[in-house]
């Protein structure tokens, strides 16, 4: 039976689904873990915010929508039918924070951080390692789920029937 074309075919695309299932995962706790952090402490993340020489005049702007964009990214990402949007606003969402680390590193006098929690304690070249990690994961699960999709197979790894029974 694993000699079969159509075994390999649906075992490998289960090893994708479950790599799409730990990658959202992975962003999931991410998200909840930053976006709730920013909530519970959203005048200090407000403060810091204020402090970035790029962010100041949209600060109290960024700061109200961004804990919360953070939160239905998660949300997103825990349904399979919203899990693409989730896994392409993740991208975005990383991407976004690595390119604004990156530029504050290079181009900024004052390095505000307006982490908190555990990532707080993280020096802005380990934020930038960090990011860029969770940005390159974001891609994978993107071309991943994207290729399930395409293939229109669901995450157990069998083919959809392409018509439906009608009654």
């Amino acid at each position: 039976m694993k000699g079969n074309i159509f075994y390999k075919a649906a075992y490998g695309l289960s090893k994708k689904s479950t790599l799409v299932e730990i990658i959202s995962s992975l962003l999931v706790i991410l998200f909840i873990y930053t976006g709730l952090n920013k909530m519970l402490d959203y005048h200090t993340f407000k403060f810091q915010l204020g402090r970035s020489p790029f962010v100041q005049p949209i600060a109290g702007f960024v700061a109200a929508i961004l804990p919360t964009g953070e939160l239905l990214v998660a949300f997103a990402l825990i349904f399979k039918q919203t899990r693409l949007l989730g896994l392409f606003a993740s991208l975005f969402l990383m991407a976004l924070f690595t390119g604004y680390i990156y530029i504050m590193l290079h181009y900024s006098y004052d390095l505000p951080c307006s982490c908190g929690g555990v990532l707080a304690a993280l020096s802005w070249k380990d934020h930038l390692i960090f990011n860029s990690g969770f940005t390159l994961l974001a891609m994978i699960g993107v071309i991943l789920q994207s290729n399930i999709n395409q293939n229109n197979i669901n995450p157990t790894g069998f083919t959809r029937s392409k018509t439906t029974a009608s009654s």
